[in-house]
């Protein structure tokens, strides 16, 4: 079963999510309108709550997770690509986590902003809105030009479609 329980908390979805039968989504989640998680990926609230804004995608084989007393919040219009991961930490709206890149614990990737792929963003990094971050570091070495901006709102609207057909396809 995708959707469990944690410490007595249930997911709670919105009517036009999509979860894919072999994710998982763990415990005190809010799935807002759009949202989706994709196959082989992990959504789990231990100790704080996770938080999904509308239009948000977690692409294949990503986790999302919290820690006791850190939240983890993705605003709206925010992807993770995939083999992403993100612990404990704040992703302002329209923010691009690329492929197998990873934000450590209780960092905030300012909106519009992108986490390049295979990068690694440090416990407690606070990258401005419009960043590009790059490497094992994660150091900003540029603002977001606008056509990666436009990138960033075409994925998720992209995937967001993509959800949706899927959730009619699997009913």
């Amino acid at each position: 079963m995708p959707i469990q329980e944690a410490d007595g908390r249930w997911p709670r979805l919105a009517d036009t999510v999509f979860v894919a039968p072999n994710a998982k989504v763990v415990g005190d989640v809010t799935m807002a309108e759009g949202s989706s998680v994709f196959w082989s990926s992990v959504v789990r609230a231990k100790g704080a709550p996770v938080t999904l804004g509308v239009g948000t995608d977690i692409q294949d084989n990503c986790l999302v997770d919290s820690e006791p007393g850190q939240p983890a919040r993705l605003g709206n219009g925010t992807s993770l690509g995939h083999g992403a991961t993100v612990h404990a930490s704040t992703l302002e709206d329209h923010v691009l986590i690329a492929m197998n890149a990873t934000v450590m614990p209780r960092c905030t990737i300012g909106s519009g902003s992108i986490v390049a792929a295979n990068a690694t963003v440090p416990p407690n990094t606070i990258v401005p809105p419009r960043s590009l971050v790059v490497g094992e570091l994660g150091r900003v070495v540029r603002q977001t030009t606008d056509d990666e901006y436009a990138r960033i709102e075409l994925t998720s609207t992209g995937y967001m479609e993509l959800a949706r057909s899927y959730r009619e396809d699997l009913g």
